[in-house]
Parts: structure tokens; C-alpha cells; sequence
């Protein structure tokens, strides 16, 4: 970073933050750094690893010494941040004077936390001895370690994992107050996390450094880690549906650790966990009997095991029984049951406000949909189901806006999932409203690596490229995104790409027929059924699926949907 007269100011790096308003880039410093332009309402000059120079926006300076940059435009892949204050090797990518960042990474030693900070020790950096007279606890403008150690400033503190990636755990800010020239302190990055919080932001951090790993061995191990850790029960789902939604096969894994609870040393508390959780993802995926059977078995081991439910954990079980069972009877009295069972999970005296909010909201979104499903539009003016979709939606966003930096990381999509749903039903008089919620919901599951949203949001976009006669554009992402789908065994009951197929259904029975097929045979079958049994579109759809199939390599990984260059498909 420099400021307007090219003077070196320190160091920023691009970090995952949450928002789906803001598609661009990122970046984290040190407050000190940028103070200065802050208060004058200025721009930072920043210098990006290709040699490219551009103006950066100031968020906000914290008092602790954090600030927050923004560029409005993807400056590349941010760097995963992991919540780790282990001691051993780390390395700290500086920016010295007349050194590029790329040319500055000086090997360092986390020896421990000081005061809440990390105590780095610089290997590469050597004691300088201040001139003769001058006070030791100062450094000397213009000496070598005046400029090491201000290069230094906003640096990213990494580690460097077995598959040689490397994970942020902290951010440098300043030296050692004795004048050790190698001894520098960092903010670690659970502690950045509460600092963007108390300014409305969400940094997106890693729970385990594991979980960046794909390995079926490690997802495993850490799975059972996590549900056999005590007091979990209620941040288990959190931690793992993150994966869910990236393309990981959790609810897989789950499934072989429940047939075989021994070999994995789970008790009946941690089975009920394990129970919980999996039948949350099965009922995502498809809702069905057996399901609520694993459901049903899991509290009743969480009674056993817990009687008193200090955990909350039978309490949860006992609300999502109620939402996924049949829906039979007058709509307005299970309103009010679910109203009690949300009531129950708001005065639980076990449970922080946080995880109250992150449940009741969890909740709530899970209800709108299933009201949406069992009763869909187009609504009538006075609908049952509209008003209280619409109450439920509302509900949703209050707490999301009260609580946004806790539940911001997985109820942001929900919330725009919940306000897209009833919206496409009404396309021809809310074109550009939907559209820009495609926009925003795509950089939402960019930022999350949520693949699954994404492909909800590919559909909802094949919808209106039909609208705007982008036939074989429309029909070419409905089958790249439909075989992705397909190749991660996802099936097309999952509760949001239900949402959406259940209104193309009605609107554009074609789309969703080759939809439905492609699914069902794959892209070069499918596309020949359709062909078959229907008259309309005909050469559009055996274009689009000319074009699909060489494409359709690249979408064996149901998380490279979301790199796949779709710009190509052009009319």
C-alpha cells in the first residue's frame, strides 16, 4: 500500500468477508497504516501481486488497529482464515522497502499468545543495532529495520498446511516496545472476526484447518471429532453444513459412522448428534419417511442420554419433527404450533442469544419453504399460506439484520432463496427484480463456496434468459447445471431447487421437462428424449446439449459449477 506521493505504508491482504452487495475484493491492514487517509476521506493506493495499481476504499479503522479495505472489482482468490493460536512455524509476507510482497516472506515462529496477541518471532530478521546516542526503544527513520518492521505492518500471519496451501491465523500490527527487531505481535484471527462483527462485517473463517481437505479419511476424523466434542450440540450443524453446501458427501460419511457407532466410539449423546445433523441433510436433499425415522431415533437417544435437554438438543429435534411431518389439518393451527415450538427454542435458558438466533432463523427459513412447497403460488389475495410465508419472511430478516455478522455466513442465502421463490412466479412484472437477485445470490454463494446455491441460482437465470429469447443459453445452463447436480447425487426434491422447478413447471414446462430428464439420463440422453416426446424447441435444445456435453466434463465436481466459464455461451 502506498499513499498519493508513492510513500510505502504497509501491507494488505484479501481476506473472505460476506456480502453479497459488495462483489468486489476485500482487504485486511492495520489500522495505523491507513489512518491518516481515513480521516481525510481518502483513498489507499494499493499495488496487487501482477504489478497492477489501483485506488482502495476505506471501510473503517478500528480502535485495536484493524481496517477493512474494499476494491470494487475481484482482485483474485482471497485467503482462507482459520481460527488457530497454536505454537510452531509460520510465515509473515511483508513488504520492506523497495521489496515486493512476493519477495518478503520471512520465516517466523509463533511463540504463544501474549496478552491476547501472537508473539512472532522473526527468523529471518536479525537484531540492527541502533547509532550510537540514539534511544534503543525507537527506530531510526531510514534504517534498515525501521523499514523492515514498517513493511511489515498489516502483514498476514499464514501457516502452510501438508497440501502446501497456506491459511491465515492472524494480522501483524506492530513490533516488540522494547526494540527487539525480530519480536513482532499480531492480532490473531478469532479475535478479527469479533472486531469486523462489532462493525457489521462477516469474516468468513475455517473451523478446522482440515476442513479444506476433500479427503474422505480426513472429513472423517474431523466429523467425529466434532460430535463427540462436549457442549457441540447446537454449532455441529453450522460447522457442517458449510461442507453440505460446498459438495462434500457429509450426510455419506455421517450415514457409515451411524451403521457402525462402535468403530467410531459414539455414545448415545454424540449418535443423537450425529443423528440430528444427518437427517437435516437427508430432509435437504429430499424430504422423505425415513428421514424422519432417523430423526425420531436421534431424540429419543437425546432423551436417554439427556434427560433434563441442558443441551437444547432434544428441544431443536422436537421443532424440526413438527415442521417435516405431514402438513394434514387446518395450516393455521400448525402456525401456532410452530409458533410455541419457536418459543421454546427463544427461552431456553441453556442457549446464547447468538445460537438462539442462529436456530430460531434456521427455523424459519426451513418453514417458509415447506409452506411454499405444500401450498404454492400463484396465492390468492387472501391465502392462508401468503400471509404467513410473508410473516415467516419477515421474522427471518429481523433476525438476520439484528444478529447479521453472527448468521450472515448461511442465513444470507436463505434470506434471498426466501425472497426469490415467490418472485419468479411473477417474472413478467418483476423482470429486473429477480434478475438482480440472481446477481446477488451468485456473488453470495461465490463468497460461501456454496455450489448447491449457486445452481439454484443458474436455474432461476435460465428462467429469464428464456424471457428474454436466450433460448439455447437457457437451455445449455439447464443441462450443465442439471448433470452437476446429478453428479453430486443431489437430487432435484432439495428443498431450493424444488422452490424454483416447482414454478418452472408451470411457466415453462419445456425447460423443466429437459430439466427433469437430463437428470434423470444425463445430458445426451435426455436431451434425445425430449426431442422424442416433445415438438417445441427442438433444434435450440439439441444445440444446447451439443454444447453441454464437452462442457459437462468440467462440472464432475459439483464446486467447479461456480469457475465454469459460461460466457461463451452466446446465441
Amino acid at each position: 500500500m502506498t499513499d498519493g506521493d508513492g510513500a510505502v505504508l504497509g501491507v494488505a491482504f484479501q481476506v473472505p468477508v460476506l456480502d453479497a452487495q459488495r462483489p468486489g475484493s476485500f482487504l485486511l491492514t492495520a489500522a495505523h497504516c491507513v489512518r491518516p487517509l481515513f480521516d481525510r476521506s481518502q483513498h489507499v493506493r494499493i499495488c496487487s501481486p501482477n504489478g497492477t495499481e489501483s485506488d482502495c476504499g476505506i471501510l473503517f479503522c478500528a480502535a485495536e488497529d484493524v481496517a477493512l479495505l474494499y476494491h470494487a472489482d475481484r482482485l483474485g482468490e482471497p485467503l482462507p482464515c482459520v481460527a488457530d493460536r497454536t505454537e510452531g512455524d509460520v510465515l509473515v509476507r511483508g513488504a520492506p522497502y523497495g521489496v515486493a510482497s512476493g519477495q518478503a516472506t520471512f520465516d517466523a515462529c509463533l511463540a504463544g499468545v501474549e496478552g491476547g496477541l501472537l508473539d512472532i518471532v522473526l527468523r529471518s530478521l536479525t537484531y540492527v543495532e541502533p547509532e550510537a546516542g540514539h534511544d534503543p526503544l525507537v527506530p531510526l527513520p531510514g534504517s534498515p529495520v525501521y523499514r523492515a518492521l514498517r513493511g511489515l505492518s498489516g502483514a498476514p500471519v499464514m501457516r502452510v498446511r501438508a497440501d502446501r496451501s497456506v491459511q491465515v491465523i492472524g494480522l501483524v500490527t506492530h513490533r516488540n516496545t522494547r526494540g527487539i527487531a525480530n519480536r513482532i505481535y499480531g492480532i490473531p484471527t478469532d479475535r478479527l472476526v469479533e472486531i469486523l462483527a462489532a462493525q457489521n462485517f462477516t469474516l468468513q473463517v475455517t473451523t478446522d484447518p482440515r476442513q479444506t481437505s476433500s479427503d474422505r479419511t480426513i472429513l472423517t476424523g474431523l466429523l467425529r471429532e466434532l460430535i463427540t466434542e462436549p457442549g457441540g450440540d447446537l454449532m455441529l450443524w453450522t460447522r457442517l453444513s458449510g461442507l453440505f453446501y460446498s459438495g462434500e458427501p457429509i450426510d455419506r460419511i455421517l450415514e457409515a459412522m451411524l451403521a457402525e457407532p462402535q468403530r467410531y466410539g459414539l455414545d448415545d449423546l454424540a449418535l443423537a448428534r450425529a443423528g440430528f445433523v444427518h437427517a437435516r441433510l437427508r430432509l435437504k436433499r429430499e424430504a422423505g419417511a425415513a428421514s424422519l425415522v432417523r430423526l425420531r431415533e436421534a431424540k429419543a437417544r437425546a432423551d436417554r442420554a439427556d434427560p433434563q435437554d441442558e443441551s437444547g438438543l432434544s428441544a431443536l429435534m422436537g421443532l424440526r419433527l413438527l415442521m417435516e411431518s405431514s402438513r394434514s389439518g387446518d395450516p393455521k393451527n400448525h402456525a401456532y404450533l410452530f409458533e410455541q415450538a419457536i418459543g421454546k427454542i427463544s427461552g431456553a435458558s441453556s442457549l446464547t442469544d447468538r445460537q438462539k438466533a442462529y436456530e430460531m432463523a434456521s427455523a424459519l427459513g426451513r418453514e417458509a419453504v415447506l409452506a411454499y412447497l405444500s401450498d404454492p403460488p400463484p396465492w390468492p389475495a387472501d391465502s392462508v399460506t401468503a400471509g404467513y410465508y410473508k410473516r415467516l419472511e419477515n421474522q427471518h430478516l429481523s433476525l438476520l439484520q439484528e444478529y447479521g455478522a453472527a448468521l450472515r455466513d448461511k442465513q444470507e442465502v436463505v434470506h434471498i432463496g426466501l425472497a426469490i421463490a415467490p418472485a419468479i412466479w411473477e417474472v413478467s412484472t418483476k423482470a429486473e427484480q429477480v434478475d438482480a437477485l440472481v446477481i446477488t445470490g451468485k456473488n453470495a454463494a461465490t463468497q460461501r463456496s456454496n455450489a448447491i446455491f449457486y445452481c439454484q441460482m443458474l436455474l432461476v437465470e435460465a428462467m429469464l434468459c428464456r424471457r428474454k429469447q436466450s433460448h439455447l443459453r437457457a437451455f445449455t445452463l439447464a443441462c450443465l447445471t442439471t448433470q452437476a447436480l446429478n453428479n453430486a447425487g443431489l437430487l432435484l426434491s432439495h428443498e431450493g431447487v424444488a422452490a424454483i422447478l416447482r414454478c418452472v413447471e408451470v411457466v415453462d414446462p419445456s425447460l423443466h421437462r429437459l430439466v427433469t430428464l437430463v437428470h434423470k439420463f444425463g445430458i445426451r440422453k435426455g436431451v434425445e428424449i425430449v426431442k422424442c416426446v416433445s415438438t417445441e424447441n427442438v433444434e435450440v435444445i439439441d444445440r444446447a446439449g451439443r454444447i453441454a456435453v464437452p462442457y459437462s466434463e468440467q462440472v464432475r465436481d459439483l464446486k467447479d459449477i461456480m469457475t465454469l466459464q459460461l460466457d461463451v455461451l452466446g446465441e
